[in-house]
């Protein structure tokens, strides 16, 4: 019921947001728009500030600061551009971010990599060693990330372990996203766009004054659909289709001292979102033995039937329906001005509510339905005190309280053609009744209950005017409860003799159990980070920090498996340069660094279950280093341009018990992956982008960009396999658009992915129900879209 209120809550904040925004344009005066954020109205015009050339600002250390003026690894992207950019996604982030990149599989299965760790993207009780945070808000569970981000104002992206000022500690780095806020001068933003695959999407924002300067309004909405691009044989229904739509609503409150902004927002997806392609199976293992259970070999044994490897034109399934999930979230920050320091407070509730429809056998024949319905509801409350910038000595110090409560209901759903599938062989022909197996249900009830509390505080030594050192730690005491309880039900009565048959079946995917286990750890997280401005256009920084990801929760877990592992242990060192050029026309910035992790949490998997049983162990440690750079410049006559590339050398130090592959499991209980590259992570990678907007006449703009980012290959296996390899592989985004003099009103012709590159962006394990499979990246997408503001 107490959830049930605050769904209620969150979703009435919207729709009066919604409402207000009506009533506050039927009084629209037409006021001239700032060109910069005010005390009066703090949010800003942002076709102005980049007419002026203007920065954007960066919130990484909880201060609004200048990007070169920041002693940490850490890039930032304007709303703007991303939006220009049609870069709607976490995923597409990666465009412009260096070193990252996110797999969202679907929103249950994603994962946000730094320098290629970050992410657990197959299980719920992991924490992400990235942390995702929008307007000040943590968000503990990968499935936040599968939104579209739109309405931004910038977003940011630090690298090494945070703790000490953001939210929940992480080991790897952490994501920023920060929307805008409301105005209180009147605007209204229409898009509208079509393209390909039917693909429509409609965007809408409109803020203004509901209570003259003490209360402002600002409501968002989207939609964004398409038909998909993989035709299934059976029904002629197109997969990996977009349906999706949100409605976000916000209120801003100003008086005196005293400042709060109220979010409430709800989105929807439900897609055909879970269609995996597969592209291979490994029929017989590396020592050419026959794999007598791998699913071609079942399916062509069983059934007669030959399976087709052909990605986008090889979907055959019977019983596959849409993955539904929802987002409701209600947040509050409340900022006080004490004369000097100032008190903030930042009060958070999210749910997650995911239901997906699968065809687990990838095939025509009716044999299993599977998938993890998933719900998570977070409460968080930060409160944090800083002290005025421009003081010799410069602080932060706070608390922080978070208490998240998940639930992931394994479900498998034995059908019809289950019995031959999984008995044949085991039983004669004549018994080999579909009741057997039909209609039962093979549940693991995995149940998680987080409370963590924190006390953290920064502070920043101006030891001159060009010399500076920050110090932060941070105390965190955490308790986990997690359970996993595995149950059969359904399924007609059988008789004595055939009984054993389906208990052998449900053994075989993990037998009936409850496991459980309770830890309460304590850690500590710091940071020493000295800086030196050489010049005004030159900063030298360094920086070493430690910091712990709290044990996972392994909500798979069957009896012999941890229930609860070890906490991540990362310490980082950092060391680089900022460097301003040409009057501020020109950055150019580099960043060596070296990151040793011990216990780090790696995705396992038992092969010896029929349904891949995927979970979480420590492997003993790993290490990543390289260098990163990046660079901007102005170059004239409307032309801008950025690069940024990066070195990633990630290795497994120690890693001596892993997982074997498919291939060699009939041969090795274990494999020693000491000294190989970790699944997912690229040597190189890099992006270069050319961008025009200028006015060509008094009254008409021109603008257009070319982006081209770059990935070197990897293997995209937790078990490193010959089939997980993905090759190096680039991708083109552009776009060409004309546009008032004023930027009130444009249209622009625009495609993603633009010489339809093939590629995946994850690889799943061959099991006895699947083969190898493709989680795909963006194929071309292309269209036209129109902009206006009022």
């Amino acid at each position: 019921m107490h959830n049930r209120k605050i769904r209620v809550l969150a979703l009435a904040a919207t729709a009066l947001t919604l409402v207000a925004s009506a009533s506050a344009w039927a009084a629209d005066d037409d006021k001239p728009k700032p060109i910069a954020a005010t005390a009066d109205d703090p949010v800003a015009d942002e076709d102005a500030q980049h007419a002026t050339g203007q920065e954007i600002l960066v919130t990484a250390r909880r201060r609004e600061e200048r990007l070169q003026d920041v002693p940490v690894a850490i890039s930032a992207v304007s709303g703007s551009e991303l939006a220009d950019q049609h870069i709607y996604r976490v995923g597409d982030f990666a465009a412009k971010l260096p070193n990252f990149a996110a797999v969202q599989q679907n929103t249950r299965v994603s994962g946000l990599y730094v320098r290629g760790l970050g992410g657990n993207a197959s299980n719920d009780g992991a924490e992400s060693g990235v942390g995702l945070i929008v307007d000040n808000v943590f968000f503990t569970h990968v499935g936040f990330s599968w939104l579209d981000f739109v309405d931004l104002d910038h977003v940011e992206l630090v690298r090494g372990p945070q703790g000490t000022l953001l939210g929940k500690n992480t080991t790897i780095g952490a994501l920023i996203v920060t929307t805008k806020r409301p105005s209180f001068t009147p605007e209204l933003n229409l898009e509208a766009g079509y393209g390909n695959q039917n693909r429509f999407q409609i965007r809408a924002n409109a803020t203004g004054p509901l209570i003259g300067d003490t209360l402002a309004y600002r409501a968002t909405f989207y939609v964004d659909r398409s038909d998909g691009w993989a035709k299934n044989a059976q029904d002629g229904q197109k997969y990996l289709d977009v349906n999706r739509w949100a409605a976000r609503g916000q209120l801003l409150f100003q008086s005196g001292p005293v400042t709060s902004r109220l979010i409430g927002e709800h989105y929807e997806t439900s897609e055909y979102n879970n269609y995996y392609p597969g592209f291979a199976d490994a029929t017989t293992f590396a020592n050419g033995a026959v794999r007598s259970g791998a699913w071609e070999n079942k399916l062509k044994s069983i059934f007669g039937y030959t399976p087709s490897y052909r990605i986008g034109q090889n979907a055959n399934l019977n019983t596959q329906e849409r993955i539904d999930s929802r987002v409701n979230g209600l947040s509050n920050e409340l900022t006080i001005d004490l004369g000097g320091p100032t008190l903030t407070a930042v009060s958070a509730w999210r749910q997650l509510r995911f239901r997906p429809h699968n065809d687990s056998d990838l095939s025509p024949f009716s044999i299993l339905r599977a998938g993890y319905d998933v719900d998570v509801d977070q409460y968080s409350q930060e409160i944090r005190i800083a002290s005025a910038t421009g003081n010799p000595i410069e602080y932060q110090f706070g608390g922080y309280f978070l208490r998240e409560d998940l639930v992931s209901n394994n479900r498998s759903i034995f059908q019809a053609d289950s019995t031959k599938y999984f008995l044949t062989g085991a039983l004669p022909a004549a018994a080999l009744l579909p009741a057997i197996l039909d209609g039962v249900e093979y549940d693991q009830y995995g149940k998680l209950q987080v409370t963590s509390g924190a006390a953290f505080g920064q502070l920043t030594w101006h030891a001159s005017d060009r010399l500076a050192l920050t110090g932060g730690l941070r105390f965190t005491r955490e308790n986990k409860k997690a359970s996993n309880t595995a149950t059969v039900f359904g399924g007609s009565a059988l008789p004595a003799t055939l009984a054993p048959a389906r208990t052998a079946i449900v053994n075989a995917f993990g037998g009936v159990f409850a496991v459980a286990d309770e830890k309460t750890t304590s850690s500590w997280s710091w940071l020493v980070n000295p800086s030196f401005k050489l010049s005004d256009d030159v900063l030298l920084y360094a920086s070493v920090s430690y910091g712990e990801k709290s044990g996972a929760a392994n909500l798979g877990a069957t009896p012999g498996k941890p229930v609860i592992i070890d906490p991540e242990k990362s310490t980082a060192y950092e060391a680089g340069i900022k460097t301003t050029l040409a009057g501020g026309k020109a950055t150019f910035n580099v960043n060596f660094y070296w990151n040793d992790i011990k216990d780090f949490q790696a995705t396992q998997y038992d092969p010896n279950r029929v349904a891949l049983g995927y979970f979480l162990g420590n492997a003993a440690r790993a290490r990543l280093r390289g260098v990163e750079l990046e660079a901007s410049a102005k170059l004239g006559g409307g032309f801008s341009a950025s690069a940024s590339g990066s070195f990633n050398d990630a290795t497994f130090r120690s890693y001596t018990n892993a997982p074997p592959p498919v291939e060699l499991s009939n041969v090795a209980p274990s494999v020693n992956l000491s000294g190989t590259r970790i699944p997912g992570s690229s040597k190189w990678s890099g992006q270069l982008s050319l961008n025009y907007d200028d006015n060509v006449s008094e009254t008409l703009g021109l603008f257009g960009y070319v982006n081209q980012t770059y990935r070197s290959e990897t293997n995209l296996l937790s078990a490193v396999s010959v089939y997980g390899k993905q090759e190096g592989y680039g991708l083109t985004n552009a776009g060409i658009g004309i546009r008032s003099a004023d930027g009130r009103y444009s249209l622009q012709f625009w495609s993603r992915n633009l010489f339809d590159k093939r590629y995946a962006v994850g690889i799943g394990q061959a099991t006895a129900i699947t083969p190898f499979i493709k989680v795909l990246g963006e194929t071309r997408t292309f269209g036209t879209t129109a902009r206006a503001r009022f």
